[in-house]
């Protein structure tokens, strides 16, 4: 009876654990899905976008008119190229081919890097403001893929926030874990969520890292990233 037990107990273990990685599979599969729609929508606008430029530069357009429509054509160009550079980077990080490099990383020092040419006052305001403890530990972390993404989550914060409304920038040490938080009005043009790309190459770089990266949006409308980094022994 006792080995029935075992055997009993065995085959839900294992019941548990094929339902846990297929609700995995299935939670990635979705992010995938929503990534490939997100590209198929931005390239097609941006392509239609370029098509109406480039109809105007062939009616024989001239001055201000015809330079105009040039620069646009150039925008959409510089879209589309780091488009398709966060994509691969993407599908690197997801095949496992992007060499990481844990290491024993002082935060604060990078923190500092990734901010300072940004407190200072433009037009008389303030836009970025730091809360960050002297006294955090080191964290273990690959610095190339959390300044990619810290450098990227303040620059998207202050792009797309009203320009009144600051960014915060703060840190601090909980248990084993370093939470590093950036806090913004929006991250992205308002009303605009297509961004699944940049979401989900801002998580693989931190996941690999053995971290996690969390959205909270805060009662003051508000939304808040928190970055959660291993604490180095």
């Amino acid at each position: 009876m006792s080995q029935q037990c075992a055997l009993v107990e065995s085959d839900s273990a294992s019941l548990r654990q094929l339902q846990t990685e297929n609700a995995e599979l299935q939670k990635f599969l979705a992010a995938q899905t929503a990534v490939v729609r997100s590209l198929e929508r931005r390239v097609g606008r941006s392509l239609e976008a370029m098509g109406v430029h480039l109809q105007s530069l062939g009616d024989g357009l001239q001055g201000p008119t015809y330079r105009t429509h040039l620069d646009s054509v150039q925008n959409e160009v510089d879209r589309l190229c780091d488009l398709i550079a966060d994509t691969l980077v993407l599908q690197k990080l997801e095949a496992g081919k992007v060499d990481v490099q844990l290491e024993r990383l002082d935060l604060c020092l990078l923190l500092e890097a990734v901010s300072r040419h940004l407190l200072g006052p433009k037009s008389g305001l303030v836009r970025l403001a730091c809360e960050v403890s002297p006294f955090l530990p080191y964290v273990l972390a690959d610095s190339e893929l959390t300044e990619a993404v810290l450098t990227d989550l303040l620059a998207r914060g202050l792009k797309y926030s009203d320009a009144n409304a600051p960014v915060l920038l703060s840190a601090e040490s909980i248990g084993d874990r370093i939470h590093v938080c950036v806090t913004a009005q929006r991250f992205a043009p308002e009303g605009n969520r297509d961004f699944a790309t940049e979401i989900v190459l801002c998580c693989r770089r931190i996941e690999v890292q053995n971290g996690e990266v969390t959205c909270q949006p805060r009662p003051d409308g508000l939304q808040t990233v928190t970055i959660s980094l291993q604490a180095s022994p």
